[in-house]
């Protein structure tokens, strides 16, 4: 039977690791394509272990809900990817809502210090870069967005961005689509 409670951490990691990818600035090629295959195998994988005449205990709601729960993450990853990573995505709003006094004051603090800083972790972002790009723009790019792109946080206190690139989060806090 150690084989359910693999099955079960398994399926619950992949819901975490999956959690973690929509609700970034971006969603990109490699997570999709990790993510997206294994929930089709954890999804054969449920089903065989779920075959009439198994065992009644797999019958229980919390584990019903597991195994319904990992398709609709994979769906929402793949929508997310789809749709060029919107900031109405409510796991991302989460998370930006919960970081957004640390992504603040980092902002603040780079536009007087360095200008530049490297794998930065504020709030629940990690940055590859962040950097004051002028007096009014500091960006923090937090992820991969397609096969090559990457996305981010902008913090323009003074003015508005112009441009297909910005999308409002809240404030002076933008989503940043950066080609390559």
């Amino acid at each position: 039977m150690w084989w359910k409670a693999l099955l079960v951490a398994a399926t619950v990691g992949w819901e975490l690791y999956a959690i973690v990818a929509v609700s970034g600035a971006g969603v990109g090629f490699l997570d999709v394509a990790l993510a997206v295959p294994v929930a089709c195998l954890l999804a054969i994988a449920w089903a065989v272990a779920r075959r009439p005449g198994r065992a009644a205990g797999w019958r229980r709601p919390g584990l019903v809900a597991l195994w319904a729960s990992f398709p609709a993450l994979g769906a929402a990853l793949v929508a997310i990817y789809l749709s060029s990573q919107s900031p109405i995505n409510p796991l991302f709003r989460a998370r930006f809502l919960v970081s957004e006094r640390a992504l603040t004051r980092a902002a603040e603090g780079l536009a007087k210090g360095s200008g530049r800083a490297e794998r930065l972790r504020v709030g629940l972002f990690r940055a590859t870069y962040a950097t004051v790009m002028s007096p009014d723009e500091v960006r923090f790019l937090t992820a991969d967005c397609g096969v090559v792109d990457q996305c981010g946080l902008a913090y323009r206190p003074r003015s508005r961005p112009a441009g297909a690139r910005y999308a409002h989060i809240r404030g002076p806090w933008y989503l940043i689509y950066e080609p390559f």
